[in-house]
């Protein structure tokens, strides 16, 4: 280390200023964590008996001059809501008024630090005149900056500035009545706390008998500058000074400015070094190390350590690592080498990064998304309950029970499911989905009994976190009292979040010794010879702002309130403090500007670079990226390829036994692979909830909808031929029709309702417009008999196709599920509803299995294959089979005509003429499929593979 600690220097200080003894001395820090260190620095001087200075926090030094209780920030939000209430026109709730209360209680606790007077700040403009007297007490710099904000008010105010005023009215009386209330009470917040005993230094109120000594403070707010100067005035109390040369007598440097303030003023002027330490002319190594990823950092930081930790002069006790950003902590700690043995964290464990944090807050988001209405009864969405039952804590509590419940959500498309649905056995599980209106108390009651599930049967650390969070709601309940019965779920929710981010769990371990990790305040006045800082990045360190205040930048300025430049001399200050006695100095940065992260280098380090003369040693770890083209993927048809090919033939009667549908031979026309993958491998898309209204689901719903309602016709009329007349009462049925095809969809049992919500009430719109348009042209067509509607679903629409291939016959099982057929006059229609962009014509039949064709048409295709499958059937006895699509593109034309064009020009009234011609390229395209010289292979038009679900495998 270059030259002593300044806890080591503030040791020899007190021992040296103080040689009859230490019982009357106290030394004052700005946190408690130094206070240790300079204990253990203390004890290693004394090598007699004696008594040990009082060591203690600014904090705690200041509770002996004050009979207040301090109160908790969220208690100090209650109590500041009940005045509102009062004062405020409008009737907010207390979950409107919560996080916009604790802006205010914020602002309150700066105006009493910083003894701000609050008639002068709340003061209302209303015209030049007035803006001129009531700030007469400032200098003119003061005064301009203060007119320019006001004066944007004058002579006339938007509707966003009446706003703003309508709240700035009522704060000086929010501010005095909240005060008032307190002080009967006999309680306070911290500011009001610090500026009580400030005002009463004046009255000789505030005594002491002790040698005191101010150790290591920066930036005071207004109350501490005062309280101190009235000890060092009155009682010759000592300050002593972490400063360094370097950035205390260069104005330039922002990490000074406090320090160079104080060094001006009458009391606090004394008090300095005549001459201040010049410690940044001493050697010191600096590296600089990007990363592109934040794991990264913790992985270069294990090795730094690795070779550090080999170095004959390394000491644990003397090293540091700084994690300006919290969520580091774990990365680092899984990334320290295990030749250090010994570490201490300071930083304490965040309770929002347990599973107990996720599980509570999954309940909550549940309950909150909860729906209830006298027709369905309680509903839950399917989302946050799937998360919710595949959390490891609750999982394990009832494994087949929930494993059989998310593989039918998956399956059949469950999006909401009811109470009716949700049969559990385990007592944590049914207390989870009970009705509960007070959310607080279902909290409380819900980490009990999570307690009680897992005492026997889980790590200790779990449990922990389980009390932790058990004991923060109770003292939550404890403070709200009756508030906590009226809150809703949704501001829990809220609430929860933002309360578990101050919620920690503190590490045990030995804080003096072993390698040291903490956050950037618990670095204050402790140096050590080596210093690793991760996440060294502009907007880490220094931070960038984010709190929030109802008090406007310029009127800040103007009464000396902290803005943006404080924060930056704040954290620039510790930054060179830091370093200051350091040997070595290692940063570790983010290169790649993503995740919230900003992807530059923090400008303290640039600044230290440009400034200070040393030399920083800057690499960047990056793996290099080399790209290859894909190789291509065929495969050959051995025995064991065309083994498993056999599920599609006669004679297979495993439980595994197929049929080829029109879509099977169309997606190998469009890529063999992708057959060979879906059919022949089974590789089948895992089952995911569809909410979104692709084409495919579109699709289905039309279908289903149309065959729900002809065949409800059918059995209401008890007959099977549709008149003209009976498309009117047909077309009465749609909604209901609609509403069953969407139950059936999304699996809603039982009388229950399907409420139509967002883009499925569009697409419900868009459909009954289909059905309505398709029963039009019924009633054009009518009388027609309804033969069959997706009949697939019967054993009447599937044959057995015979092919020779080498020296073996065999025969191919192939199916299909046709939309519609009816007869009218001998003529039978196989119909296919299309919603997308599907065309009904087509060129010559060999193109229809043309895979080159890039305008191969596959609905044609399809149809035919239906109409094929029919004439096999049931040829006897049609005149004529005429295949027809009812699709999207054309089905709202004027002249609407469902039959398939040839060329252009030539409707197709009838398929027998087709058959032979339609069978011989069948035939040769399922000799290919069997035929081992023809491997599967990828197809060579990429557009392809945009949407294929195996493009991953192929590499595309």
């Amino acid at each position: 280390m270059n030259s002593a600690s300044f806890i080591s220097e503030l040791t020899d200080r007190v021992l040296q200023e103080n040689p009859d003894g230490l019982d009357k001395v106290t030394v004052i820090f700005p946190n408690r964590r130094a206070g240790l260190f300079f204990r253990k620095a203390m004890a290693e001087r004394i090598d007699k008996p004696i008594w040990m200075p009082e060591v203690v926090s600014m904090e705690d030094f200041l509770k002996q001059f004050t009979s207040y209780q301090k109160m908790e920030t969220l208690e100090a939000v209650f109590e500041l809501f009940d005045d509102y209430k009062r004062l405020q026109k409008n009737k907010e709730t207390f979950d409107q008024f919560f996080f916009w209360g604790e802006m205010i209680l914020r602002d309150f606790e700066e105006i009493d630090q910083y003894m701000v007077n609050t008639k002068h700040l709340f003061t209302n403009i209303k015209t030049q005149k007035e803006l001129d007297e009531e700030f007469f007490f400032l200098d003119e710099e003061d005064k301009k900056i203060i007119q320019s904000f006001w004066s944007s008010f004058l002579p006339d105010t938007t509707e966003t500035q009446k706003l703003f005023l309508e709240t700035w009215k009522i704060l000086l009386p929010l501010y005095e009545s909240y005060k008032e209330k307190l002080i009967a009470q006999g309680r306070a917040y911290n500011g009001m706390i610090y500026r009580d005993i400030a005002e009463r230094t004046e009255e000789g109120t505030i005594t002491t008998d002790r040698s005191i000594y101010f150790a290591g403070f920066n930036a005071l707010t207004a109350t501490e500058e005062k309280i101190i100067k009235h000890f060092v005035h009155e009682y010759k109390a000592h300050v002593v000074w972490d400063l360094d040369d370097y950035y205390f007598t260069n104005r330039n440097q922002e990490a000074g400015y406090f320090l160079r303030t104080y060094a001006k003023d009458s009391i606090l002027g004394k008090t300095f070094p005549t001459e201040p330490p010049n410690r940044y002319k001493a050697a010191k190594k600096f590296t600089a190390t990007g990363v592109s990823l934040e794991v990264g950092q913790a992985k270069a930081l294990a090795e730094s350590l690795e070779k550090a930790a080999q170095e004959p002069d390394f000491e644990t006790g003397k090293t540091v690592v700084v994690l300006p950003q919290e969520h580091m902590l774990f990365p680092t700690l899984h990334a320290i080498p295990d030749a250090i043995d010994k570490i201490n964290i300071t930083m304490g464990y965040p309770l929002k990064d347990t599973p107990v944090y996720s599980l509570v807050e999954s309940v909550l988001v549940l309950h909150h998304m909860r729906k209830e209405d006298l027709i369905n009864g309680i509903s839950y969405y399917y989302k946050p309950l799937k998360e919710l039952l595949e959390h490891p804590l609750l999982f394990k509590l009832e494994e087949k029970k929930i494993t059989e419940l998310i593989g039918i959500i998956k399956k059949r498309n469950v999006i909401m499911l009811y109470e009716d649905d949700l049969h559990f056995e385990n007592p944590l599980l049914q207390f989870i989905f009970k009705k509960n209106s007070d959310p607080i108390q279902f909290l409380s009651e819900l980490l009990e009994g999570l307690y009680k599930s897992w005492k026997d049967d889980i790590h200790g650390l779990e449990l922990e976190f389980i009390a932790r969070f058990y004991k923060q709601v109770q003292q939550l309940q404890t403070m709200m009292g009756e508030k906590a019965s009226t809150l809703s779920y949704d501001f829990v929710v809220k609430l929860f979040r933002r309360l578990s981010r101050s919620f920690k769990v503190p590490f045990t371990g030995e804080p003096l010794e072993g390698l040291q990790v903490m956050g950037i305040l618990e670095t204050r006045n402790l140096d050590f010879d080596r210093v690793y800082i991760l996440n060294m990045n502009e907007d880490s360190w220094p931070a960038a702002p984010r709190r929030g205040s109802f008090i406007p930048y310029n009127i800040r300025r103007a009464f000396d309130l902290p803005v943006y430049d404080h924060s930056d001399s704040i954290y620039a200050y510790l930054f060179y403090r830091l370093i200051q006695r350091a040997n070595e100095i290692h940063f570790f940065y983010n290169t790649v500007a993503e995740f919230n992260v900003n992807g530059e280098l923090s400008r303290l380090v640039q600044q230290l670079e440009v400034e200070s003369g040393y030399t920083i040693e800057k690499r960047i770890l990056a793996g290099p990226i080399k790209t290859k083209a894909p190789d291509a993927i065929t495969i050959e048809k051995n025995a064991d390829v065309l083994q498993k090919m056999e599920r599609f033939l006669v004679g297979y009667e495993e439980r595994d036994k197929s049929r080829f549908t029109p879509s099977a031979l169309n997606i190998y026309l469009e890529c063999r692979l992708r057959f060979y993958f879906k059919y022949v491998e089974k590789l089948y898309e895992p089952d995911e909830v569809q909410e979104e209204m692709d084409p495919m689901i579109f699709g289905n719903i039309l279908h289903n909808s149309m065959e729900i309602l002809y065949k409800a016709f059918i059995k209401k009329e008890k007959r099977d031929i549709v008149h003209q007349q009976d498309i009117f009462w047909i077309k009465e049925g749609v909604n209901g029709a609609l509403n069953e095809a969407f139950k059936e969809h999304y699996n809603v049992k039982g009388k229950k309702k399907f409420k139509l919500e967002g883009r499925s009430l569009i697409a419900a719109d868009v459909l009954r417009k289909f059905m309505l348009k398709i029963l039009d042209h019924d009633a054009s067509y009518a009388p027609f008999k309804i033969i069959g509607l997706e009949a697939g679903f019967r054993d009447g629409y599937s044959i057995e196709y015979p092919i020779t291939v080498g020296e073996r016959d065999i025969k191919i099982r192939m199916h299909g599920i046709i939309d519609r057929i009816d007869l009218k006059e001998g003529k039978v229609r196989v119909i296919d509803y299309k919603t997308g962009r599907d065309k009904k014509n087509f060129t010559t039949l060999e193109s229809l299995t043309d895979r080159e064709d890039k305008n191969r048409n596959k609905a044609v295709f399809q149809v035919f294959f239906y109409s094929y499958l029919y004439w096999k059937k049931y040829a006897d006895g049609t005149d004529a089979i005429e295949p027809g699509l009812f699709n999207s593109l054309d089905l709202f034309q004027k002249e609407f005509n469902w039959q398939i064009v040839k060329d252009k020009d030539f409707n197709i009234k009838d398929f027998r003429q087709y058959t032979e011609a339609y069978e011989e390229q069948l035939g040769q395209l399922l000799h290919e499929i069997y035929d081992p010289s023809h491997p599967f292979d990828q197809t060579e038009d990429v557009k392809k593979c945009e949407y294929c679900a195996y493009r991953e495998i192929c590499g595309r």
